[in-house]
């Protein structure tokens, strides 16, 4: 494959500006993929340089999706991408002879045992739980 020069991947993308029909219209791939090839014979730097696209935008493996006006996500609100499915965090009780639990909650497969009556772990505690915080 042919990898343009500096002057040539310029002026296309010079051309490409005049020709654009409206500000927000997307960049070809065709000049992309030209732009990526060039990366590797003059370096990130001076594409960018000269192109004057953003050297993350020159990597990003696939163009960013726009959503039509008024389409919905698919994912609901406030989850996050990936859920690992299965978390552990072991904290050590006091080391007393038998320490008794002070409270046990148990939600949605999460069990939290405290030891311990500190204003922190009350506090915890009322996040669990969803009370709002300790007065």
């Amino acid at each position: 494959m042919k990898v343009d020069s500096l002057d040539e991947l310029k002026s296309a993308f010079e051309e490409w500006r005049r020709r654009k029909r409206h500000v927000r219209e997307s960049m070809p791939q065709e000049l992309l993929a030209r732009a990526r090839r060039a990366t590797k014979k003059h370096g990130v730097r001076a594409v960018a340089r000269v192109t004057r696209v953003e050297r993350a935008r020159l990597f990003r493996s696939r163009p960013a999706r726009v959503k039509a006006p008024g389409e919905r996500s698919t994912k609901p609100k406030g989850v996050p991408g990936s859920v690992p499915a299965f978390s552990r965090l072991e904290v050590r009780a006091p080391s007393a002879a038998k320490p008794r639990a002070v409270a046990e909650v148990e939600t949605s497969g999460v069990t939290l045992r405290v030891f311990e009556q500190t204003p922190e772990m009350m506090g915890l505690l009322s996040a669990v739980c969803g009370f709002g915080g300790v007065r």
